[in-house]
This record gives structure tokens, C-alpha cells and sequence, in this order.
């Protein structure tokens, strides 16, 4: 470490027995006593404007017995990458060691005339402070007095520094023990431990950490948003200058940008377990819809201030690690089954509470894209779900893989996931819809009910559901394959079990149905599926669509008619665009009748999918009631 002697104002090396010195915390001007100045001899050094800190640095280091000082502008060689990435690296060990640190405002000056450290007027602005919102709906405050009042005028005026919104001052707070604080004509007007709960109000950092306490109690979220507000001169310094903060080391690599931010996460993620550092809100400008756990600057962190630990840790027993595809996540994800009003959502729980909501916990909402590739969906919403919800949110048992690198290409990842995809509609009151698992799992988009494509040419799958009757339930089972969809229906039971395997190529699923003696097939348009926005739907021509919906209808009937059945409602696949296209001229496509339930418009709207409601229970429970043998039933539901 490099020391500067505070009487000779000559440098000193010590690698290890550092002596007892003095630091200085402050914000760069013009004219800064550099390295290279110094060296260059006393009289090069005090022609520049930033002399004058060093001296009085060092004459106030000196009535304070201490014979060296540390100040950044002049103690590193910063010709040096290998000595400024150490020097970074070092500097809240540094802060942290020292004797004494002095913070130097310099465009503050503080009225003699009030003391900041009355302990009264302390003890009362104190009370007022922690009033809350709450507290007050109930009990109006009585009114504030004059030194209160006056109080108040002056923190507001200490908050103007420039020292309280930069970057790298926040470890210069935090670090040290014994921090001093001087006015522009460098005299002193308190000490942390004396002005704890006004810097706490004017950083927000907790005052417990001001006083003391261990950085370790404090969530990695909570922590990032004392720098929400802080500004650095280069952007990879928003990154650097918070490594203190978490103990994290890692190399400088000026010129990466926004990239560093990305690294300090990462680095943070290995060596804790803190889920806390996902709970970052976007801006609301941003009209990005799906983002990377990743955020992209400490000011997305501005409502992770008042977030603590909950009495329950509901990830307790699930692992995770950064891998190459992403945060890899082993019974993490939680999906909502039920009749919650958050029915079918994935989701994060990143046992973190506000601390004004105590019972409110807080998590990052996801969308699948890929085969178990998840991404951050509505990144701008501070989601909160009660704590019973997440104790009957079922786990997603296999690992899963939520994105970490932000991409320009991941919002059209996302949407283009569900291009030629197949969706399902399980919703009528006959099925159980808890009961419902797919193969290939990985492939299965329970939150939408859909058999994602990721784009593929051949892929294939194969549902199971239950029924509420004592009715053991049905199979679906169905490959696409260039735009081609060949589906079969079987009986719980009846399943081939060549289909039990999980491993299936497309190719061999579909040599299966080709051998059952009835089967369907149909034509698809290409289409691009989203759910919430329906003006994304693309479609084939409108009569391309009512054609494949007759050709559907008239296959099933041939395939019930086979057995004296009759289908009345509907099997078939569509294309919202094309249904849309009809409406808005006021026209209905040629589509079958429902089986009396008058569904027909409300089946159709939204997105594409295979419907199979009414007519999959009628035709099961017409097999059923007819008695038909096995070899039969399992022709039949073909």
C-alpha cells in the first residue's frame, strides 16, 4: 500500500505493518494533484487546484497523531492497469483499515449558528421519521417545530452534495469505522456515529450499517439500492465501485460498458445465496415485455429499499448455478394449479418481503420459450404473491433454465416460441385440470395450456387428463409435422405403450398412428400464438381455415359414425386471425354447431388451439355407455 508522509509529502510502500493513517473521501474537480504530479516534485504539485485538500488532508492527519494519509487522487499510479485493478479491488479494505476517514464537502457550508447534532432535536426529527404511512392515516403528526423545522431545511441542503450522489462514496460511508465530516472551509460538523440517522435519511442505507453492523444481514437487493441514485463518470464504474459492498473481486475490463453490471451479478450469484438480487423492477419507460434475471443498473433497484428476510424460506431446499444457458434452477419454479386468479403462472419466489408488507412475498414472474428455457415476463411490475399461495404452488420437479443474458433478440425468442405451436383447451368442468401431464415435459407450456413448437419443423405430444366422475380419463396424442397435424384420442388405459416412452422422435410417434385403423390428420396454416397480445396472430386465408374446420369435422363424424356416435361439438384447428378477419366484416365462418352449450364464439376467440372440450367427454362417455370391447374402444377413440 502506498502512503503518503503526511510531513514530508513523500511516498512510503508497505506491503505488510501498515501503519496507522488518516483517508480522504471526497468528490473530483478540476486540477487534481495526480501520481505523476507528485512525483514530479512539490512545486509542480502545489500549482494545481487539488493541492489544497492534500495539505489540509494532511495537517488535520497530523493533529490527530497520525503520520501518513491515503487520498485516491494522488496515492495510485494510474498508468497502471495492473495497480488501478488491485487498487479497486483493495479500496473498501482500505476505507475499512483506516484510523480515521475524512469526508470533504465541498460545496457545503455549514451554518454555526445550528448544530446538526443536537441530540434533542435529533431524538425528535428521529420519532417523526419513523412514523409510517399507516401510523398516519390513523394519528395526524402534531406540527412540526421551528427546530424541526430548521432541521429539516438543513438535511435538505446536505442531500443537494454532489459527495451524497456518487458512485464510489458509498463504500467511503459504509467502510470505515470513525468517518469525520468537514465543511468547504474544512471544518468539522459531526461524525457518522453523531449524524447516523440524518445520512440514513439522506442515502437510505440502513443506520444499523452506519453504526456498525455487519453488511452480511443486509439483502443483496436492499443493498443495491443505496446505489439507485449514485452516478460514476464511466459506465463500468457503476460496477466496480460496488464490489466492497458485496465482497466480490474481479478483474477491470474498461471499454465492456453495461457488461460489468452483468459480471458483479454473476459474481454475487456465486458466491451467495441471495435471491433478493432478482427483485429489481424495470423502469416504466421500458416497453420490453420479457427480460433476463439480470438487471441492467443498480437505479432498477429503487423499490428493493425496505426489503428484509421472511420468516419462511420457501426456495429453503432448492439449488441453483449459473451455467452457460443460464440460471439453472432444481425444484425452484413454482406453477399455481387451482382456482387461483393466478391459475397456470410460473413463478419465481425469491424469499425476500417488503418490510412494510411483511406477509407479501416477493417474485419474479416467468414464460417458458424453449425446452425448460424460461425468461423474466412483465419486468416492470413489482410482484408480490401472499405466503399461502406459495405453500400450495406445485414445484417444477426437473431443471429448468431461466435467461441471464439480456438479448435484442429475446423478446421475438419469446414470441416466435409459439409460432405453429398447439394449444389445448382443457377448460370444460368434466376434466380435472389438476390432473393434467404432458410428454415431452419439457416441451409442455402449462401456464398456456400449449405443446410449444420453438420453432421446429417435427415435434410431438402426448396429454393425459383425468375426469371429475370416477371416469379414468383420456389421452391425446398428436405430431406435427410440416404443418401437418395427425392427432389420436384414446381412453386413460388405452394408451399404445410403444407411447409410454419419453424419448419419442416425431418420426416414430407418427409410424404409430399411421397403423391405427382410424385416425385424423389435417392441414395447418402457419400461425404465431401469443395469449395476452391477440393482435400479434397471424394466420392462413380465411377460407383456408373454414375448409380445414369442415374437413375436421367431417373426419370425426366418419370416425363416430363408424360406431353409431354422434359428435356435436367441435375437434378442430383454427387460426385466430383468419376467425377475426370474419368478425370484423360481421360474418361467421362455416363452423359446426356446439353441442348446446352456445359456446361457439367464446371457443374460437383468442388464440389457436385444438378444442377439445365437449366433444372428447362425449365421445368417452359414449364409448363407455355403449360397452364397447377393448379392441374396439381403442379403434374407436383413434
Amino acid at each position: 500500500m502506498r502512503l503518503l508522509n503526511c510531513k514530508s509529502l513523500a511516498f512510503e510502500e508497505f506491503v505488510q505493518d501498515v501503519p496507522r493513517y488518516a483517508i480522504l473521501s471526497h468528490t473530483w474537480g478540476n486540477e487534481e494533484v495526480s501520481f505523476e504530479d507528485m512525483r514530479s516534485g512539490a512545486a509542480a504539485a502545489s500549482e494545481r487546484k487539488g493541492h489544497e485538500k492534500i495539505t489540509a488532508t494532511c495537517r488535520i492527519a497530523q493533529e490527530q497523531a497520525l503520520d501518513y494519509a491515503w487520498i485516491d487522487t494522488c496515492c495510485i499510479d494510474k498508468s497502471s492497469s495492473a495497480e488501478l485493478s488491485e487498487a479497486i479491488n483493495s479500496m473498501f479494505a482500505w476505507y475499512r483499515d483506516a484510523t480515521v476517514c475524512y469526508v470533504w464537502l465541498s460545496d457545503h457550508t455549514q451554518d454555526p449558528a445550528f448544530v446538526l447534532t443536537d441530540e434533542a432535536v435529533l431524538a425528535s426529527f428521529e420519532y417523526r421519521e419513523s412514523i409510517t404511512e399507516q401510523d398516519r392515516e390513523f394519528n395526524d403528526p402534531p406540527p412540526l417545530t421551528s427546530k424541526e423545522l430548521e432541521m429539516r431545511n438543513h438535511i435538505g441542503r446536505l442531500k443537494k452534495c454532489r459527495w451524497f450522489s456518487r458512485g464510489w462514496t458509498l463504500q467511503e460511508l459504509i467502510a470505515p469505522k470513525h468517518v469525520e465530516f468537514y465543511d468547504r472551509d474544512w471544518k468539522c460538523f459531526g461524525s457518522k456515529m453523531q449524524l447516523a440517522h440524518i445520512l440514513s435519511w439522506v442515502t437510505g442505507i440502513d443506520s444499523g450499517v452506519l453504526r456498525g453492523d455487519s453488511l452480511d444481514q443486509v439483502l443483496v437487493g436492499r443493498r443495491m439500492s443505496w446505489a439507485a441514485n449514485r452516478q460514476t463518470r464511466r459506465v463500468e464504474d457503476m460496477a466496480y465501485c460496488l464490489l466492497g459492498i458485496f465482497d466480490i473481486n474481479m478483474p477491470l475490463l474498461y471499454g465492456e460498458g453495461e457488461k460489468a453490471f452483468t459480471r458483479l451479478q454473476e459474481e454475487i450469484i456465486r458466491s451467495s445465496n441471495d435471491l433478493s438480487i432478482f427483485a429489481w423492477t424495470a423502469p416504466l419507460g421500458d416497453k420490453r415485455s420479457f427480460r433476463s434475471l439480470w438487471a441492467s443498473s443498480p437505479n432498477e433497484f429503487k423499490s428493493c429499499r425496505f426489503l428484509v428476510k421472511p420468516t419462511l424460506e420457501w426456495n429453503g431446499r432448492g439449488e441453483y448455478s449459473i451455467t452457460s444457458r443460464g440460471l439453472r434452477t432444481m425444484d425452484m419454479i413454482r406453477i399455481v394449479r387451482g382456482e387461483s386468479s393466478r391459475k397456470g403462472s410460473y413463478f419465481l419466489p425469491l424469499d425476500c418481503v417488503d418490510a412494510r408488507f411483511n406477509k407479501d412475498i416477493r417474485f419474479v414472474s416467468l414464460e417458458q420459450y424453449g425446452p425448460s428455457l424460461f425468461a423474466r415476463r412483465k419486468p416492470w411490475l413489482y410482484d408480490t404473491v401472499v405466503d399461502i399461495e406459495v405453500s400450495q404452488a406445485s414445484r417444477l420437479p426437473s431443471a429448468q433454465y431461466i435467461c441471464c443474458r439480456e438479448s435484442p433478440d429475446l423478446e421475438s425468442m419469446v414470441r416466435m416460441s409459439h409460432v405453429g405451436s398447439v394449444q389445448i383447451d382443457f377448460s370444460f368442468e368434466a376434466f380435472d385440470e389438476t390432473s393434467i401431464t404432458a410428454q415431452p415435459e419439457t416441451d409442455w407450456d402449462l401456464r398456456n395450456s400449449i405443446l410449444l413448437s420453438y420453432r421446429r419443423r417435427h415435434f410431438w405430444g402426448c396429454w393425459r387428463i383425468r375426469t371429475v366422475s370416477d371416469d379414468p380419463g383420456a389421452c391425446v396424442v398428436c405430431v406435427q409435422s410440416d404443418g401437418w397435424l395427425l392427432y389420436g384420442i384414446f381412453s386413460w388405459h388405452e394408451l399404445p405403450p410403444a407411447m409410454e416412452k419419453s424419448d419419442l422422435l416425431p418420426s416414430q410417434v407418427s409410424a404409430i398412428l399411421q397403423k391405427l385403423p382410424v385416425r385424423t390428420a389435417a392441414r395447418c396454416p402457419p400461425w404465431y400464438h401469443t395469449v395476452e397480445l391477440s393482435e400479434h396472430n397471424l394466420g392462413g386465408d380465411s377460407d383456408g381455415v373454414t375448409a380445414i374446420i369442415q374437413e375436421t369435422n367431417l373426419a370425426m363424424n366418419e370416425a363416430g359414425a363408424a360406431h353409431g356416435a354422434c359428435i356435436d361439438s367441435v375437434f378442430a384447428i383454427h387460426s385466430a386471425t383468419a376467425l377475426t378477419k370474419y368478425s370484423e366484416r360481421g360474418e361467421s365462418p362455416a363452423m359446426p354447431k356446439t353441442g348446446g352449450d352456445g359456446n361457439t364464439g367464446s371457443i374460437y376467440a383468442g388464440s389457436p388451439r385444438l378444442i377439445i372440450r365437449q366433444w372428447l367427454y362425449t365421445l368417452y362417455t359414449q364409448v363407455q355407455d355403449r360397452g364397447i370391447s377393448n379392441t374396439e374402444h381403442r379403434e374407436y377413440h383413434s
